[in-house]
């Protein structure tokens, strides 16, 4: 994977598209423009996105903004960026306003995939169709996926601390068993972390997932941890920031932060901050600018009646759907470590994130 990653929002990816058109449309393609699509002469497609919440940086700053930017790019006409705050019967009920607003087509992420079916066939009814952002919706027709590889995370996540700490005792802290992301980056790392486990070397003497994905349910978790096995952790295998943010604060009030190696997801500047402290040992990120953007690629390439442009499809038990594999990568303190690049680095190929300056470095 290059260290130097590049800002996918901004920038047209349609291999196929030109060949699907003629005249106008293929040469503004080919001049790096996109024809706007209406229906008829006045009106153009009315999009929205629905967001699980505003708790972590990434929904309003990079999947929201982004979304908003790419579909106003094409032409699309969104509507302001919504929060359900991880209330899936709030969800559901935005997603009927939505639908009672008149949109043309839905950019979601669920707060809960089995809860958000019923939304999405709904949509489906009506004839909308939906894109599924970070998240992976089962058995249900959708126009496309925007998200990362939830196991290839995982196998980073567990590569990195394995590394570190190849033997001793481990704790597992895992997203809300709700969402298909948090199931699969625990099969990621467990496909990592388990021959090892197997060996003798590890030990797992703690695996949870927190119930919406909460900080302080996070730090509960390793308090318990800590007390039932004399402080004697070697590793915290956390799958997203604010967890590790929890962790952190539970092994800081036993004098423990820094000792114990603890990974974390989505490179929130606090995160890195913590990273440049030591007492976090990485942080993975997966380009969330490009998932918003993305997620509103797909719904314009449905509407408008053209070729998916996405890299891979995936089989959500409905059919195979067009699914947009979003890079992913580890960020550690110096680059060290399986797939990662250091800090300063990440800082310099996403200033519209974080600064160095922000960073103190």
């Amino acid at each position: 994977m290059s260290k130097k990653m590049k800002h996918q929002g901004q920038k047209f990816s349609r291999r196929q598209v030109v060949s699907g058109l003629s005249g106008v449309a293929a040469a503004a393609i080919t001049a790096g423009t996109l024809p706007r699509v209406t229906y008829g002469a006045s009106k153009k497609f009315k999009v929205a996105i629905i967001l699980p919440s505003f708790d972590q940086q990434r929904w309003k700053a990079a999947d929201g903004a982004y979304f908003v930017s790419r579909a106003e790019e094409l032409g699309m006409d969104p509507l302001p960026i919504i929060s359900s705050n991880n209330d899936p019967i709030l969800q559901a009920s935005q997603v009927e306003n939505m639908l009672n607003q008149g949109i043309d087509g839905l950019a979601l992420v669920p707060v809960d995939i089995e809860a958000a079916v019923a939304s999405v066939r709904k949509c489906n009814d009506a004839g909308v169709p939906v894109v599924s952002e970070n998240y992976i919706i089962p058995g249900v027709e959708l126009a496309g996926i925007a998200a990362r590889d939830g196991v290839e995370l995982g196998r980073k996540l567990g590569r990195a601390v394995t590394e570190a700490a190849p033997e001793g005792n481990y704790v597992l802290t895992n997203g809300d068993i709700g969402t298909d992301i948090a199931r699969l980056k625990h099969e990621g790392i467990m496909e990592i972390i388990q021959p090892v486990v197997d060996s003798g070397a590890i030990e797992i003497v703690h695996d949870q997932y927190i119930r919406g994905w909460s900080s302080e349910l996070a730090r509960k978790q390793i308090e318990q941890a800590l007390t039932a096995n004399d402080n004697n952790i070697a590793a915290v295998a956390c799958s997203w920031d604010g967890g590790a943010y929890g962790v952190i604060e539970a092994l800081r009030a036993q004098g423990l932060a820094g000792k114990i190696f603890v990974t974390g997801e989505d490179a929130e500047p606090q995160a890195l901050k913590l990273v440049l402290a030591k007492e976090m040992l990485v942080t993975a990120w997966t380009k969330f600018d490009s998932m918003g953007a993305r997620s509103a690629d797909m719904l314009y390439e449905k509407l408008a009646g053209l070729p998916s442009s996405a890299n891979s499809t995936f089989n959500n038990g409905w059919g195979d759907i067009p699914w947009d594999k979003i890079e992913i990568v580890n960020v550690t303190i110096d680059g060290a470590g399986p797939e990662a690049i250091s800090v300063s680095e990440f800082a310099d190929a996403n200033p519209w994130w974080v600064t160095r300056e922000e960073l103190g470095i």
